[in-house]
């Protein structure tokens, strides 16, 4: 439970930068880009076991998340272009996938540093 309420967070949290992508440019696409790896970090820290994967997965999931909000916002949206961004989701963020897992892994070695499990 908590793993899923971790992922969930982080990535409603992730739609945000996302619905901004007009911004990311420069400073503001590193900025971006910290604002996600973060998410993803809080996700590993507070899923307990399988961290990396909730990295991974609130990544993932902050980008469909997009889609669908900006499916919903934009008027006048055509369904096979939905279904088409919708498919391509995961090859065009997958860089930050990557990171995302490397985020969630160093906030579950973060988790176990400073809240050692008892024996």
């Amino acid at each position: 439970m908590r793993f899923a309420v971790a992922v969930l967070g982080a990535g409603i949290v992730q739609v945000f930068p996302y619905l901004r992508l007009d911004q990311w440019v420069g400073a503001g696409a590193i900025l971006a880009l910290v604002y996600i790896e973060f998410a993803a970090f809080g996700a590993g820290f507070f899923a307990g076991r399988r961290a990396a994967l909730a990295g991974a997965l609130s990544v993932l999931l902050g980008a469909f998340l997009y889609v669908v909000v900006a499916s919903l916002t934009q008027p006048g949206g055509d369904p096979g272009a939905f279904v088409s961004f919708f498919l391509r989701i995961p090859i065009a963020v997958f860089p930050f996938i990557l990171i995302g897992t490397l985020a969630g892994w160093l906030g579950g070695a973060v988790r176990e540093r400073a809240m050692p499990t008892r024996s």
